[in-house]
């Protein structure tokens, strides 16, 4: 038996396929409506495609600058914060100083504070974000600068013992300390004990860090540093003050030599918090910079989204609209069949 273009089987057949092509076709309105942009881009611009291509590139690659900007400007953030601390640190110390300088007798104050500001001290330059070192230089994955007082002495204790027992014949807790002249312990403390802290002793005995900082290219065309490293002057500075009071066996030494080590310590303290400054400025000043690329940034892929927009953008009211209507006419093919597949000769015999 041969079924025609009239019969029920050919009419329940064509709504099949209206429901498969009305289905395709919401399938694409839904998109165009979630996204705001032509579901087949490719098909429809034709010819232009490549154009929109290469400003979805474009727009990437800026979307990139400000995700490592974000890295680099939290980097910084948390550098001001440690730095704003160990200033503060400095700034306490030297009150300390000042008053161990009025009152001898307070020298042991001077020695516990120095202790726990030098403990302190490694401490924030080993500051570390998700396993990276960010005193380290471009050495992130190592620890900058090793503890000074440790279960076992440190290359840095090891070498300050080592300096003062040649300059002087004896070790800092030896009883003949205390006929160390004035003048002799000044020789000692701007000689030996400073070649202690200067660039190959540092980086031999305390420091792991490297001198080239991470660099960051911000924009297109502009590339800046956007970290310190722990090999800076004030660092050195501040441990080298620290140091100075803390092992040097301050309470056994005589009043002139005693002053002597008191007023150099507050020389370079009050050097290294002025130099500190400096240095927070100058990660200020890269911090303004990544701020001030990011808004041109903005700017930028404003304006490619606009572009994008006019080639591949879709009226999202008119879309929801197209939605809408697809819907209503897949039920009402749906409810067409269902009252076509009813339709049986023997409802009327």
């Amino acid at each position: 038996m041969k079924t025609t273009n009239i019969s029920t089987v050919a009419i329940v057949n064509a709504t099949r396929n209206s429901r498969v092509s009305l289905q395709a076709k919401l399938v694409e309105a839904q998109k165009e409506a979630n996204t705001g942009r032509f579901a087949d881009v490719g098909m429809t611009l034709g010819y232009l495609t490549q154009r929109t291509v290469s400003l979805r590139q474009d727009y990437a690659r800026l979307q990139t600058f400000k995700d490592t900007n974000t890295v680099a400007s939290s980097r910084l953030e948390l550098s001001q914060t440690v730095l704003d601390g160990l200033g503060s640190a400095a700034q306490e110390f030297l009150t300390t100083l000042m008053a161990a300088r009025s009152a001898p007798s307070s020298a042991g104050v001077a020695i516990t504070d120095a202790k726990n500001k030098l403990t302190s001290f490694a401490a924030a330059m080993n500051t570390t974000v998700n396993g990276v070192h960010i005193f380290a230089g471009v050495n992130t994955d190592v620890k900058p600068v090793t503890e000074y007082f440790g279960t076992s002495p440190s290359p840095a204790q090891s070498a300050m013992a080592a300096a003062f027992t040649t300059e002087f014949g004896m070790a800092q807790s030896a009883p003949g300390v205390e006929n160390i002249s004035g003048s002799d312990m000044e020789a000692f403390l701007n000689g030996a004990f400073a070649d202690l802290f200067n660039d190959a002793n540092w980086t031999t005995t305390w420091s792991s860090a490297s001198d080239q900082n991470i660099s960051s290219r911000i924009s297109t065309n502009e590339r800046i540093d956007t970290s310190t490293n722990a090999n800076e002057g004030p660092f050195r500075a501040i441990a080298q003050a620290y140091t100075m009071i803390a092992d040097i066996g301050l309470e056994d030494l005589n009043s002139e030599a005693y002053l002597a080590v008191i007023n150099k310590a507050i020389e370079v303290v009050g050097q290294a918090v002025a130099d500190l400054t400096q240095l927070r400025a100058g990660l200020g000043t890269a911090e303004e910079r990544i701020a001030a690329a990011n808004e041109r940034i903005d700017i930028q892929k404003s304006l490619l989204n606009e572009h994008i927009l006019q080639l591949e953008g879709v009226d999202t009211y008119e879309a929801t609209v197209k939605v809408n209507s697809l819907l209503t006419q897949i039920e009402t093919a749906y409810a067409l069949t269902a009252r076509l597949q009813n339709l049986s000769l023997l409802n009327h015999i």
